[in-house]
């Protein structure tokens, strides 16, 4: 792939990087209706800043992984790599899962956003898979067509 390829990719990047700051930024003013309960009637709640700074830190951490793991500017061996990133993705996301009854927004923002990057790794992998092994078909055909057996 081209250079140019590849600062797309990373451009994408930081537009998701973004896209799950400004979501998580947004998720610290919503209220807490569990925390709610434990306050006194007419207090404010404060907006949670060390949440939203911790699951901020977590979500960059995660994008710049999947971006050093899955490298999609270079196609050999790129199912391979998916694959690995999403059983890595997918096994980091199931302790947040079991964890999301009666947590904070923050937390249940950061949960969504695992959750939609494990499904945008799994269709990634599916569609590369089925383009790799159409390549691999139609490079055995060619091979068989130049080469026919007697």
């Amino acid at each position: 792939m081209s250079d140019r390829s590849t600062r797309l990719y990373y451009l994408a990047a930081v537009v998701i990087w973004l896209a799950v700051m400004a979501a998580l930024i947004h998720a610290g003013t919503q209220t807490d209706y569990w925390m709610q309960r434990w306050l006194e009637p007419g207090e404010v709640q404060p907006y949670p800043i060390r949440a939203v700074a911790i699951f901020a830190l977590m979500s960059t951490v995660e994008i710049a992984l999947v971006m050093l793991i899955v490298r999609p500017w270079r196609w050999r061996r790129l199912w391979l790599r998916l694959l690995i990133a999403f059983a890595l993705l997918l096994t980091w996301s199931v302790p947040f899962a079991m964890g999301a009854m009666h947590q904070s927004p923050v937390y249940g923002t950061h949960l969504l956003w695992l959750l939609l990057l494990d499904l945008s790794l799994f269709l990634a992998l599916c569609a590369v898979s089925v383009i790799s092994a159409w390549q691999g078909f139609r490079s055995r055909a060619s091979t068989a067509r130049r080469y026919p057996s007697s």
